[in-house]
């Protein structure tokens, strides 16, 4: 299959000759040495590292290489086999937001056994992120960029995968083939309440409802799935590594931090809500 890969200046396809990247109009691309290719241009970014840091990188890939979250990765791969299945020919796939690449990766392990013929490209802001992800499967195209500004020849990408990260339906639009589908998936009501329970003085039951939002961009929700269970950390690391791959991290303040610290088991509530999207017709 055709890769479908973008030049960010021009928008023209990328092809690959060795590690260099070019496309028709003279703009080149090196591959990093770790497997990666780096598209953010400066104009994209909002700060001089933007994205997950290292840190928060290394904590999240503990915290899922534990399998914690392995019910949500099932869930996903679940919904986007029967997508495939149904799919005539092969399908580009991206996975935006990819972080530490674990959900991508089990995604091309589940491909590959069903033997589906497809390319998928894992993307993500964070640099660090994706150099992480580069380690963990030499099949899948890794790719620093925004997902504002999808690297992907326009309406090229049969399905878009996003999990627990901002909705940038604007990028979709462009990226996505008509008949494509987008495949969200965001925290529930309840998901790690025991955790906010420390963290906050007043828990907010909120949960984030993508509909109206994508529906403003021309999108309707043709399906959910709900998915909750409750998971035991059983060290102060694992607590710690949950703690830093959420966006708690930047509200807690130092009484709650002690008091996490200072804790060596934890039973918190995975509660996750998936919506399969499609273009209005």
């Amino acid at each position: 299959m055709n890769k479908v890969i973008a030049c960010p200046v021009c928008g023209l396809q990328l092809q690959a000759a060795d590690k260099r990247w070019c496309c028709s109009a003279g703009h080149t691309y090196d591959e990093a040495r770790q497997g990666y290719l780096n598209l953010l241009l400066a104009q994209h970014k909002k700060s001089k590292a933007p994205g997950d840091t290292l840190e928060m990188v290394d904590a999240r890939q503990r915290l899922l290489d534990s399998q914690a979250y392995r019910p949500i990765s099932d869930m996903l791969n679940q919904w986007v086999l029967e997508l495939a299945l149904n799919h005539n020919g092969g399908m580009q796939i991206a996975d935006v937001g990819c972080g530490e690449g674990y959900y991508t990766q089990r995604l091309q392990e589940v491909l590959d056994d069903h033997q589906l013929p497809h390319c998928l490209y894992g993307v993500d802001i964070s640099k660090d992120a994706v150099r992480r992800a580069a380690r963990r499967s030499k099949q899948i195209d890794w790719l620093v960029a925004s997902g504002g500004q999808l690297p992907f020849t326009a309406h090229s990408l049969d399905l878009i995968t996003c999990l627990f990260t901002n909705l940038m339906p604007q990028g979709f639009a462009r990226a996505l083939r008509p008949e494509g589908q987008i495949v969200l998936l965001n925290t529930g009501l309840h998901h790690l309440v025991e955790l906010r329970e420390i963290i906050y003085d007043e828990v907010n039951l909120a949960a984030l409802d993508p509909r109206p939002a994508m529906a403003e961009h021309g999108f309707d929700c043709k399906g959910e799935q709900t998915l909750k269970y409750r998971v035991s950390l059983t060290s102060n690391q694992q607590i710690m590594d949950l703690l830093m791959m959420t966006p708690h991290r930047w509200k807690v303040r130092n009484e709650a931090l002690q008091r996490l610290e200072a804790l060596n088991e934890l039973e918190v509530t995975i509660d996750v809500v998936l919506h399969q999207f499609g273009q209005s017709v």
